[in-house]
């Protein structure tokens, strides 16, 4: 199995010119990328590590996050990528856990101190990494003599471990080896169909859906498109100015786009690619509707590493309402509260396990969920009559009303579909009589003119939701908390319980 170190040299080979990896300003070919990656691998080999000691980059969406974890690969060493949108909190216990030999940072950043907050995290915790600090501008350099080619990674060595997102607390750091990750970069690089005509526009750095560009992409040799500051009018002019065929992002992101689209044309567009979440039904008619790309919505945590998609050829319908079918050698099976597998069409408790899925995890967290060999994922889903996964919410996050049981995807996903609703997360608010009553956080289209409860529960009824799932409660924000990639519900609650 071709590895993609191997994937940048053949790249690099046949096509030098060809554009791999660019920010919008800085362009790097498959050459410089090749050039960088064995010259900062000859630097790293100068420091006398181990072989398998970690680097941990705190780092924004950034071109050196996709050329270090080269690197990294190409000298046998450990990459921990951790997204600027953790906290020192976050930072501190990752730092804690891995006591990293290479510390990779910022230095001023979106108004934050990354390189000081990264410097006394070490100190209070007694360590003493090597620092390496990004240039404000330009692009970092780190010079020396390539290794040997044997000092690649391994197909059992660990190649790097992702942090989860922290919406339960404490970030988990997976651990995957190399094989793990090139089952997952092959499987989706068929999937997807990607070639070098490919430019793929990643909205946030990492885990969920930019994981189709910097395993699968390099494996095609698409160009990737890193964005360090999100934002919608700066994506959408990037992906027209770049001609992007793919965006990858969460479904958050995706409809804050969607809300823009008239603003870009991205008539070049053939993907949209989300991870993440549930994705809102009426989100992927709206991006297909009003462009020529086709949603697909991937299932699969940073935390497993299985995972399931729709592919190219599947219906609207089954994009709209389905994550498709196991991919990369991946098993789920459906268990009742006794553990009993579920009958077809039934809900319960997704568990899985294959050859794409995580070897280990850095610290305690996150171990438990391996059970008899399969990863329970807390998610509640089903079985469709076609054998497509369909994703019902978190077990967690399922609201518990007087004994009946609400999932707040679906009422998400109708609460979209009033006009004047942009982004919206259902929540459970405590209940003395109830235990749990449903609270609907709004977004909406427009400030001077938000929805109230009884509209929304009268657009509710009218798509035929049942009464006991209709929020009794609704609270307008003007933005969506989020943490990681996603929806900070947790927030959420905090929000709406200090204005009760």
């Amino acid at each position: 199995m071709e590895t993609i170190v191997e994937a940048v040299c053949r790249h690099a080979q046949e096509r030098p010119s060809g554009v791999a990896l660019t920010d919008g300003d800085e362009i790097l070919t498959w050459s410089e990328v090749r050039s960088w990656m064995n010259s900062a691998a000859g630097w790293l080999s100068t420091l006398g590590l181990e072989r398998g000691e970690l680097v941990l980059g705190w780092l924004p969406n950034c071109l050196e996050w996709h050329l270090l974890r080269l690197a990294c690969e190409r000298t046998g060493l450990f990459w921990v990528p951790v997204p600027t949108s953790q906290g020192m909190r976050e930072l501190r216990s990752i730092l804690d856990r891995t006591k990293p030999s290479v510390l990779v940072t910022k230095g001023r950043f979106r108004d934050h101190e990354y390189s000081a907050e990264a410097d006394q995290l070490s100190s209070d915790l007694g360590i003493s990494p090597i620092r390496i600090t990004l240039p404000d501008d330009g692009l970092l350099t780190l010079s020396g003599t390539p290794p040997d080619e044997a000092a690649a990674l391994h197909l059992d060595e660990c190649a790097h471990a992702l942090p989860t997102s922290g919406t339960e607390g404490i970030p988990k750091l997976a651990v995957y080896t190399l094989a793990a990750a090139l089952e997952r970069a092959h499987a989706q690089s068929r999937l997807l169909e990607l070639s070098p005509d490919d430019v793929i526009l990643v909205l946030s750095p990492g885990t969920g859906p930019a994981r189709a560009a910097w395993l699968a992409a390099p494996i095609a040799g698409s160009c990737v498109v890193a964005m360090p500051r999100f934002g919608t009018d700066s994506a959408l002019a990037l992906a027209e100015r770049l001609r992007a065929t793919m965006v990858c992002g969460t479904p958050a992101q995706l409809a804050m786009l969607a809300a823009k689209l008239d603003k870009a044309d991205l008539s070049s567009l053939r993907i949209w690619y989300t991870a993440g979440s549930v994705v809102p039904p009426t989100l992927v008619e709206d991006l297909e509707t009003r462009t020529s790309g086709i949603v697909i919505s991937t299932y699969g945590g940073s935390d497993f590493g299985g995972w399931s998609s729709a592919d190219l050829s599947s219906s609207q319908e089954v994009r709209k309402n389905t994550v498709g079918r196991p991919r990369g050698g991946t098993e789920f099976r459906i268990l009742d509260d006794s553990g009993n597998d579920v009958s077809q069409g039934s809900d319960g408790e997704l568990i899985g396990r294959g050859p794409c899925a995580v070897s280990d995890f850095l610290g305690d967290e996150g171990r438990k969920a391996w059970r008899d060999g399969w990863f329970h994922t807390g998610d509640l889903a089903r079985f469709d009559e076609n054998g497509n996964l369909v994703i019902v919410g978190r077990l967690k996050e399922v609201i518990v009303r007087g004994g009946d049981k609400v999932s707040p995807v679906e009422v998400e996903a109708l609460l979209r579909t009033h006009p004047n609703v942009a982004e919206v997360a259902v929540i459970a608010v405590p209940d003395p009589v109830l235990g749990e009553r449903i609270c609907a956080c709004i977004v909406p289209s427009s400030s001077d003119d938000p929805p109230d409860l009884e509209i929304l529960r009268s657009h509710l009824l009218g798509k035929g939701l049942a009464r006991y799932k209709c929020p009794e409660q609704v609270a307008i924000v003007d933005t969506m908390p989020i943490v990681g990639d996603k929806i900070d519900k947790v927030s959420l609650s905090r929000l709406v319980g200090s204005a009760s």
